[in-house]
């Protein structure tokens, strides 16, 4: 039986504005479309019925007090560049709580952590760090436009500037101020000490950050996060090499990350993928979509990036020079050949810049594109994405595939970038057996999936680990007994999602 949820009535709104302001709360049909066009990691959406703009934890709490009063849906969101479009599965629409005006950040260099409110953006804390703190840097999202938000993206376990030094996102949390769906607010970490500073993850007993990150605003909404700050030197560059196959960019990137008390410490980027990959960040009109055009400008069908940062010169030579190494050591024992890209001073400016725009020029094929993304074992990310390349062929889109280290290695983050006219009859229903096909191969394979479709990669990866599932739901209703938060792509429980018969049981 699906959830039942009220609608949202005038009688709400006018109780909206007691508490946020008439300024901060409208249903303008326009405006509540706009907030449906932000996402581009999940292709459904309901129209919100109300926007609603809380200014601090207080009203985040009287919000939701109200909603559950009412049992009106709730999908809290800032940048909304990371998790899909509003509200990808409750009808009805319900309250759209855009964080945005809660944009507060305070820096503590000494105990090296930066606090920050959901509506602090990327390219406000790059600049703002640039100017102030220039030997300090903000983990932000990397290749997210400057608009995503910091606290958005550590709180999805995202993918930052440093990841492939200090891991995913997530790991650089020292503590949260969390509103809960019953309006409670409490702090996780040392924070949870009245008066204490977040200098100690794991708190004063049991830590529940978990439950949180990742639960896609699910479990609670998270109003202030602390966050690990990073040295920033300034002595940098990036190199690249290229390769054939998959193995010949994943294994010496494997062999470099090893080095985990030397030259790894200074590769705190690295990422790879194919030539289709730039093919379609050019406009359409200009892509020629053979390999030769491409090979004669010297882009292998296979490269692997490393930006490097060092405190010297010599510090950074030395570095290059260890890169380097390992790649004509691999060449000779493996008989391959991996040549050094040859990169313009201004490919290397652009990759330097941050926030740069990476994700955003996908512009082959009516620029209609959707990142689907999983973790895997390094070693084991070749196989994937060889698969993957295939499975999109097959379906006719192009094999458009990145790559990225997450700590040394240790995991591979896989990312086949779908690029697709959105004009075209079924190309979504395309998209989705496409994505059941490539789920039900990788899952045998252990692979997990990283904000995941809501009808397809949850049902399919909970049916398999029906026991997670079972503790996730009891979690779910213990901390929102009337499920007003949206159930995020992750459908707990299902039946907040849809009336079908739910995929989990047998």
């Amino acid at each position: 039986m699906t959830q039942m949820y009220n609608k949202v009535t005038d009688e709400v709104v006018k109780k909206l504005v007691a508490i946020c302001g008439d300024q901060y709360v409208t249903t303008s049909e326009p405006l509540r479309h706009s907030y449906m066009a932000r996402g581009i990691m999940g292709n459904e959406a309901v129209l919100p019925e109300c926007i609603v703009r809380p200014a601090n934890a207080e009203e985040v709490s009287k919000i939701l007090v109200l909603a559950n009063e009412n049992l009106s849906p709730v999908t809290p969101a800032a940048g909304g560049l990371s998790g899909g479009f509003a509200l990808p599965a409750i009808e009805p629409g319900g309250i759209y709580m855009d964080m945005t005006r809660m944009d507060k950040m305070t820096v503590d260099t000494e105990n090296r952590v930066m606090v920050v409110e959901p509506g602090v953006k990327s390219g406000d804390a790059w600049r703002i760090f640039k100017t102030k703190y220039p030997d300090w840097a903000p983990p932000i999202p990397d290749g997210a436009p400057p608009a995503a938000t910091v606290l958005g993206d550590a709180i999805e376990r995202g993918f930052s500037l440093v990841t492939g030094v200090y891991g995913p996102q997530a790991d650089m949390i020292m503590g949260m101020e969390v509103v809960l769906p019953t309006g409670e607010i409490f702090h996780t970490g040392s924070w949870a000490l009245p008066g204490a500073k977040p200098f100690y993850r794991w708190g004063i007993g049991p830590n529940p950050d978990g439950l949180f990150l990742g639960s896609q605003g699910s479990m609670g909404i998270i109003t202030k996060c602390a966050i690990k700050m990073v040295p920033h030197p300034h002595y940098k560059t990036v190199v690249a090499y290229g390769g054939e196959t998959w193995d010949d960019i994943i294994r010496p990137a494997w062999e470099i990350s090893k080095h985990e008390m030397g030259i790894a410490e200074r590769t705190v980027m690295v990422q790879g993928g194919n030539y289709e990959l730039v093919m379609t960040r050019w406009p359409k009109e200009n892509v020629p979509v053979d390999y030769e055009f491409y090979k004669k400008i010297g882009v292998d069908q296979k490269w692997m990036n490393y930006e490097c940062w060092a405190w010297s010169k010599e510090e950074l030579d030395e570095t290059l020079q260890g890169i380097d190494k390992i790649y004509k050591d691999y060449e000779v024992r493996e008989k391959r050949t991996l040549p050094q890209q040859d990169l313009h001073p201004k490919q290397v400016a652009s990759r330097l810049k941050k926030p740069n725009k990476i994700a955003i020029p996908y512009s082959l094929w009516q620029a209609g594109f959707l990142f689907i993304t999983w973790y895997c074992p390094w070693l084991e990310s070749g196989e994937m994405m060889e698969e993957y390349c295939t499975a999109m062929e097959n379906y006719g889109f192009p094999p458009t595939m990145w790559v990225a280290s997450i700590d040394h290695a240790r995991q591979a983050i896989v990312m086949p970038i779908l690029c697709y006219d959105s004009t075209e009859p079924g190309i979504f229903d395309k998209i989705r057996e496409f994505n059941l096909e490539t789920t039900k191969s990788f899952l045998k394979k252990g692979w997990i999936n990283y904000r995941p479709d809501t009808f397809v990669h949850a049902p399919e990866t909970f049916s398999k680990a029906k026991e997670y599932y079972k503790m996730l739901v009891k979690f779910r209703k213990v901390l929102d007994p009337n499920l007003i938060l949206h159930p995020g792509r992750l459908a707990i429980p299902w039946e907040s999602v849809s009336d079908e018969p739910s995929p989990l049981q047998e």
